[in-house]
Parts: C-alpha cells; sequence; structure tokens
C-alpha cells in the first residue's frame, strides 16, 4: 500500500487506515517503534503494550505467594 505524508501541524504524519490495523490485528492504541534503516528509509514496527505482559506476571506471583488464601477464595 501506497501512502503520501499530510501535514500535521509543524510535523508530517502518515495515516493508516482502519481496516489496514484490523486486518494486522492492531489496535487503534498501539505503541509502534520507529527506526532509520542503514540502506535509507524508515522503519514502522508495531510493539506489544508491556501493561498486559507486567499485570499477568504480577498476577502469577500473587497466585504463588498466597497460592492456599487464594484456592480458599475459589472455593467460596
Amino acid at each position: 500500500m501506497m501512502k503520501r505524508l499530510t501535514k500535521h501541524g509543524n510535523s508530517r504524519a502518515i495515516v493508516v487506515d482502519k481496516a489496514l490495523l484490523e486486518a494486522a490485528g492492531i489496535s487503534e492504541s498501539a505503541l509502534f517503534q520507529i527506526s532509520i534503516n542503514p540502506s535509507g528509509g524508515l522503519v514502522i514496527q508495531s510493539v506489544e503494550d508491556n501493561k498486559t505482559g507486567i499485570f499477568l506476571e504480577n498476577f502469577e506471583k500473587l497466585n504463588k505467594k498466597h497460592k492456599k488464601l487464594m484456592q480458599n477464595l475459589a472455593d467460596l
């Protein structure tokens, strides 16, 4: 897909169509890593927002530390 830069204040922007985001499985609030390709041009890549990963990691630690309590709560 070809896109042109559009003026956005004093900067330039690339507008990504909603359908393209959905097809790639990327949420509208996704983070992107932008880097310069050594042979020229920009590389734009979506990156996973790590909040979910941090939450799950902390939840697992909590479950291990308070395993018996969590089991008792689950049994109620």
